[in-house]
C-alpha cells in the first residue's frame, strides 16, 4: 500500500524541483525526503525523477503521477491547514439533539446565534440521552432533569400548559363565564372543536385534572396530529382549541394566530439541557444556556 506521506513528498519535490527545498518546504531532513522518493520508486516500479547537477528532472512517468495526485494532496492540505491554523470547523460544530416541535419553537428562529457550524439531530428523549452519554452529540434539549456519570444536565424553568383558542371564537364570553360558573364554562369548552397530538389526549387530561375540580373530560379530539408544531399550526388555520406548552404556542400568540385564553396555566414538567461531560465546551454551553434565557418562551 503507497503511503500518503510519500505521495506529499513526491509533490513537494515535483513543485521544487529539489530535493533540499522539498526537505525544508515538510520540515523533514534530505536523506528522508530521498528514502521516501526512492520506496515510492520502487513500489510503483518506475523512476519518478532523474537526479542532475543541480535538483531534479522529473520523468514521464513523474509527470503522469502528478496529474492524477495533485488535486487530492492539495485537499488534504487545505484540510491539514484548517485543523492546525484555524478554528477548525471540524472541532466548532455543535452538535444538538431535541424534538422537532421543541426546535420549531425555541431554537429554530436563533440558530445562527449559535456557531458558524451547528449540526441538529431530533429524536426522543431515550435516544437523545443516549447520544449525548456516549458522545455522538454535544448537546440535548429534553424534558426532566437527567444527571449520570457522562451527562451534566443543567435544569430549565418547568413548563406550563396554557388553553389556547383561534381568534373567532369568544373568548371573552368564556373567561367571564368561567370566573362566574366554571362547571357552565368546562360544558361550552367540551362543546368546541379541538386539536391534539396523541389520542389519549394527555395534555387535555392533565389541563382538566388541574383546572376544573379534577374532573376528567369527556372531550374526543376531532383533530390528532403526532407532532405538537404541527398541532399549532393546523389549529391556527381552522377554529377550536387546543392545550400546549406556553413556549410552543408563543410565535403564534405573538402573531395573532393563536389567543391565550388566560385561564388557569397548569404546570407541567421541567426541562434540561444536558451535555456531554468530557466533550461539551463551557464557553459554548454557557451560551446556548444564555440564548434559551433570552427567549421568552423558556425564561430562567
Amino acid at each position: 500500500m503507497i503511503n500518503l506521506e510519500w505521495l506529499r513528498t513526491f509533490r513537494a519535490v515535483y513543485i521544487t524541483k529539489s530535493l533540499s527545498q522539498a526537505a525544508e518546504t515538510l520540515s523533514i531532513s534530505q536523506p528522508t525526503v530521498s528514502q521516501q522518493i526512492a520506496t515510492l520508486e520502487a513500489h510503483l516500479g518506475h523512476k519518478l525523477f532523474i537526479r542532475k547537477s543541480k535538483g531534479v528532472l522529473e520523468t514521464d512517468e513523474g509527470k503522469m503521477l502528478n496529474t492524477m495526485i495533485s488535486g487530492s494532496i492539495e485537499t488534504l492540505e487545505e484540510v491539514e491547514y484548517q485543523l492546525q491554523h484555524k478554528k477548525s470547523q471540524l472541532k466548532s460544530i455543535i452538535t444538538i439533539g431535541i424534538s422537532q416541535h421543541l426546535y420549531k419553537t425555541t431554537l429554530c428562529q436563533n440558530i445562527q446565534q449559535l456557531g458558524a457550524h451547528v449540526h441538529i439531530k431530533f429524536g426522543n428523549k431515550q435516544t437523545l440521552k443516549r447520544d449525548v452519554e456516549e458522545g455522538k452529540l454535544l448537546y440535548a434539549l429534553v424534558p426532566d432533569e437527567i444527571n449520570s456519570f457522562d451527562i451534566i444536565g443543567h435544569p430549565l424553568p418547568r413548563q406550563e400548559l396554557i388553553l389556547v383558542g383561534t381568534p373567532d371564537l369568544d373568548l371573552q364570553g368564556i373567561r367571564t363565564l368561567w370566573e362566574s360558573d366554571a362547571a357552565q364554562a368546562e360544558k361550552k369548552l367540551m362543546r368546541q372543536k379541538w386539536y391534539a397530538h396523541d389520542p389519549a389526549s394527555g395534555y387535555i387530561k392533565m389541563y382538566w385534572i388541574s383546572t376544573f375540580n379534577r374532573k376528567r373530560p369527556s372531550i374526543v379530539p376531532n383533530y390528532i396530529i403526532p407532532n405538537e408544531y404541527e398541532v399549532l399550526f393546523q389549529l391556527s388555520q381552522g377554529s377550536g382549541l387546543s392545550i400546549a406548552l406556553a413556549q410552543n404556542a408563543a410565535p403564534f400568540i405573538a402573531d395573532g394566530r393563536l389567543v391565550n385564553w388566560d385561564l388557569d396555566p397548569v404546570d407541567f414538567r421541567p426541562f434540561s439541557l444536558i451535555t456531554n461531560k468530557k466533550r461539551a465546551d463551557k464557553e459554548i454551553t454557557e451560551r446556548i444556556l444564555g440564548l434559551l434565557a433570552e427567549d421568552r418562551k423558556i425564561k430562567p
